[in-house]
């Protein structure tokens, strides 16, 4: 290995060490993977946070090769390294590589690792085989979903559901204690992805109406058919909207669409009983355009944090006469449950 290399390879590491990422990152990660590479550490390492960023970066993108192509060096590199097989797995699932897939996150079962991988795998199945949805009892309810693997939360949520579990069950359940159906008649759910919750809330609590937003045009067909699988009797009135909850109106490109900002008043109609908000970091710019409705109608509140906006969250909260009533910590992110 050229001195230059080492240098610029051990340099890259290190900002990778410490936490960074981004398109630069990558850039210089795309750069490094292109020399031929030994077997040594370092340079699985380097392989690994390839596969790991590349595919995060390419998650929409079934045509995307890198990912699988560093994954697949990788496992050669490192035969008995469970990541190399579960981002290989993982990069077959976004190409609808599924056999591939099924193959790759089944290999993981041979190794000694404490990964768990099997509703992966189990998703992989499913599609491989060719079956679409899934239906399953849980709780005394059937739910179900679509399998999908448009993008990486996608995948997960489809994940659970290919193994006859919701996403976030705790808190679900939680939450079945904590609301009373007979007076949590609107809800408003920003944030639905392929709608997990709203299948839940649908069937325990069983709302006159549901207004359900959510940014991803990508995820519009999945949500409405989720209603249409576990709408319960009698149905109730449902609103679906494709936009991003901002302070004000506008528009901005999401995931390469354009699609319309919007405050949260400009999108639920009438008073909510109670309103759940999963944004991804946008938590602070949505609370301003929704002030008039929490404000006004003082709904239950479930909304996801990140380690920078929880405090922040949970202090216009509180000015607001709100207090926090459960805390859901997964690490990189929490649920907050809040009571006005």
């Amino acid at each position: 290995m050229n001195a230059p290399f080492a240098e610029a390879r051990a340099a890259l590491l290190a900002d990778y060490r410490k936490g960074a990422g981004g398109a630069d990152i990558l850039r210089r990660l795309d750069a490094a993977v292109t020399e031929p590479l030994d077997r040594s550490a370092e340079n699985a390492e380097l392989l690994l946070a390839h596969a790991q960023l590349a595919w995060i970066a390419d998650q929409r993108n079934p045509n995307a090769s890198r990912a699988r192509q560093s994954a697949e060096r990788l496992i050669e590199m490192v035969p008995d390294l469970a990541d190399g097989y579960r981002l290989f797995g993982f990069a077959c699932l976004t190409r609808r590589e599924y056999r591939d897939a099924f193959l790759a996150l089944s290999a993981v079962k041979t190794i000694p690792t404490p990964m768990t991988l099997d509703n992966f795998r189990a998703l992989a199945r499913f599609l491989m085989s060719g079956v679409p949805k899934v239906s399953f009892p849980l709780a005394g309810e059937t739910y179900a979903f679509d399998l999908t693997t448009h993008n990486a939360a996608a995948i997960e949520s489809s994940a659970f559901h290919s193994v006859g579990l919701l996403t976030e069950w705790e808190e679900l359940q939680y939450l079945a204690t904590l609301l009373d159906p007979a007076k949590v008649k609107r809800i408003a759910e920003v944030g639905v992805l392929l709608g997990n919750h709203t299948a839940f809330f649908l069937k325990t609590l069983k709302p006159s109406h549901i207004t359900l937003i959510d940014a991803d045009p990508a995820n519009t067909a999945f949500i409405a058919r989720t209603v249409a699988y576990n709408r319960a009797s009698p149905h109730p009135e449902v609103r679906q909207e494709t936009a991003f909850v901002g302070a004000a109106t506008g528009e901005i490109t999401f995931a390469g669409t354009k699609v319309p900002v919007r405050p949260l008043t400009a999108l639920v109609e009438g008073p909510v009983d109670f309103l759940k908000i999963d944004v991804d970091g946008g938590e602070e710019t949505l609370l301003q355009g929704a002030a008039p409705v929490i404000e006004n109608t003082k709904p239950i509140v479930m909304i996801e944090t990140t380690p920078r906006t929880h405090t922040p969250v949970e202090q216009w909260f509180t000015a607001r006469g709100y207090t926090t009533r459960k805390v859901f910590d997964h690490g990189d992110y929490r649920n907050v449950v809040l009571m006005p």
